[in-house]
């Protein structure tokens, strides 16, 4: 996890670490900045689960990679999958983002934060 901190990345385990970077990738990508971020998600047992999402200007590549995890699989991990955008939604006092409009037609839940 320390790796993770020092990189920057936004950090899931019972909370979310560093949700401000995550704010301002959605105000870049709303302004057409590129821009790109890290959400490693740690699973019970401390392993980390790797989500990348890249900003291009006009879409999202997300990018899976669980082969970290212990007791995962590899067999839902995404290369470079576009998605046409990122949602918001607010559901129990909470903000879900999501990568919606995915090429593989899969959307991909990224993050959940108290709602603001």
């Amino acid at each position: 996890m320390e790796e993770a901190k020092e990189n920057g990345d936004i950090i899931v385990q019972k909370d979310v670490a560093n949700s401000d970077r995550f704010e301002s990738f959605l105000k870049k990508s709303k302004q057409g900045e590129l821009d790109q971020i890290r959400i490693t998600a740690f699973t019970t047992e401390g392993d980390p689960v790797l989500y990348d999402v890249k900003y291009e200007g006009k879409s999202y590549h997300y990018t899976s990679d669980s082969s970290r995890d212990q007791f995962g699989t590899t067999d839902d991990d995404r290369k470079n999958e576009v998605c046409q955008q990122l949602d918001k939604t607010i559901v129990k006092e909470q903000s879900i983002y999501t990568l919606r409009r995915c090429a593989e037609g899969e959307d991909h839940e990224l993050l959940r934060l108290p709602k603001q």
